[in-house]
C-alpha cells in the first residue's frame, strides 16, 4: 500500500504538476547499549530504492484536481533479505516540482 500525502489547494485551475515518493530500505545501526542509533546516513551509504510511485495531477478550469494521464510503480527486484536476521526500516520521501512547483496545461 502506498500513502503519499500532498497539499495541493495552491494550484490554480488550468495547470498541472507532479509528485514522487520513494521509499528506501534503511539499516538501522545500534549501539553498545542495543539502542538504535538513528544518525543520517550519507547518500548511497547502505540505503536501498525499494519502492517509488509517480503521480501527475491536474486541475481542470474550474478548479477540480484530477489524478491526470497514469501512475508510475517501481518495485525493486532485491530481496528485502529479512530472513537474514538485519534491522532495516523503510523511509519514505516526496518530492515535488519547486520552481515553478505548477505548470500551466497546453
Amino acid at each position: 500500500m502506498f500513502v503519499v500525502m500532498y497539499n495541493l489547494r495552491a494550484m490554480p485551475a488550468g495547470h498541472q504538476t507532479f509528485l514522487r515518493q520513494r521509499t528506501f530500505s534503511v539499516p538501522v545501526r545500534r549501539d553498545a547499549n542495543n539502542q538504535i542509533n538513528r544518525k543520517p546516513l550519507t547518500p548511497g551509504q547502505g540505503r536501498t530504492l525499494r519502492y517509488l510511485i509517480h503521480l501527475r495531477f491536474q486541475s481542470s478550469k474550474s478548479g477540480k484536481l484530477y489524478l491526470h494521464r497514469d501512475i508510475r510503480l517501481l518495485f525493486s527486484r532485491k530481496s528485502m533479505e529479512v530472513d537474514s536476521g538485519a534491522a532495516y526500516e523503510l523511509q519514505s520521501f516526496t518530492e515535488s516540482p519547486i520552481d515553478p512547483p505548477f505548470s500551466s496545461r497546453c
